[in-house]
């Protein structure tokens, strides 16, 4: 169904997760050293003693290198060894501390870091854009847009900003926008699949079925394996009355129960009952773990066709 939920329902998969809490300024962390709330307590004795620097660039480096192996444990002792040996904060150490946090879900410490950052440099592009990012996953979306509007405005935004307003404005039904914000994003990092797929969503939610398969199938040729790109593009199908292909697209996964239930479901509100009804019980036949779901929705249809008389099909 397009509807402001499944808009929101995708933009959460292709937006890197939420953040919560109250921001703590620069001014209000305490103690003798206030980067230990930022701090996780673990391997510090361990890796001061093996990872001996003689500078805060130094620590930035092992940090950006540690990060590049996939180690974010050594990753955050380093930002903050790093930032402790300097004489005043510094913003890009922070966001990159919030980078982490946010990764590991540590939703306040991450806020807490961006904001951070920005009271130092209230141009920095990357905490400005996952700071706004953090704001749209809480549903602030009013101050998700005035906090990444700026960034676009002053031509330095990294893809996100662009691709987070386009998420923004798909939710206020503003689909134009919508899609110029997608193809800004895509002029900053050409043939990210990600915004790609969101391109291609925001086509669809615009009943441009052929602008939409052209944008999906640009983005599962990027990534072959992305997931939610092929679903996407099976419901395209589906909306233009190819059902088979629909299903192979949503079923790259393995789950051909989910993709007959979900088909149904397009199905069903396209008018082709018969079909839909057919999807259903395929779906219920092929996984009793789907046969609640399925079932449920087949029930419904059948009330549905007794309250409107007999049922259209293809």
């Amino acid at each position: 169904m397009l509807t402001r939920r499944n808009v929101t329902a995708s933009a959460t998969l292709m937006l890197i997760l939420g953040l919560g809490g109250c921001a703590t300024s620069a001014q209000q962390q305490a103690g003798s050293d206030p980067y230990a709330a930022l701090g996780n307590g673990g391997s510090s004795v361990e890796y001061g003693t093996a990872f001996p620097v003689a500078s805060p660039e130094e620590a930035y480096r092992n940090g950006n290198a540690a990060m590049s192996a996939g180690d974010p444990d050594r990753a955050l002792f380093e930002y903050l060894r790093g930032l402790r040996m300097e004489k005043r904060p510094q913003a890009d150490p922070l966001y990159r501390v919030g980078i982490i946090h946010h990764g590991r879900g540590n939703h306040d410490l991450a806020e807490k870091a961006y904001r951070w950052a920005l009271e130092i440099d209230a141009d920095h592009p990357g905490a400005g854009t996952a700071l706004g990012i953090a704001l749209l996953e809480q549903r602030d979306f009013e101050g998700a847009r005035q906090r990444l509007e700026p960034l676009v405005a002053r031509g330095n935004a990294p893809w996100q900003a662009y691709n987070a307003l386009g998420v923004i404005a798909d939710m206020d039904g503003e689909h134009g926008l919508a899609q110029e914000h997608f193809e800004k994003a895509l002029e900053v990092a050409p043939g990210t699949p990600l915004v790609l797929n969101n391109l291609g969503y925001s086509r669809y939610l615009a009943g441009d079925w052929a602008g939409a398969r052209q944008s999906l199938r640009r983005a599962v040729s990027a990534n072959p394996s992305y997931e939610l790109a092929w679903r996407n593009l099976g419901l395209v199908y589906a909306r233009e009355g190819d059902h088979e292909t629909a299903i192979e697209a949503v079923a790259r996964n393995g789950d051909r129960a989910k993709a007959y239930n979900d088909i149904g479901y397009i199905s069903m509100l396209e008018g082709h009952y018969m079909d839909a009804m057919d999807f259903f019980q395929e779906a219920m036949r092929l996984s009793p773990a789907y046969y609640i779901t399925a079932s449920e929705n087949a029930r419904n249809l059948d009330s549905l066709l007794r309250r409107n008389g007999s049922p259209s099909s293809n």
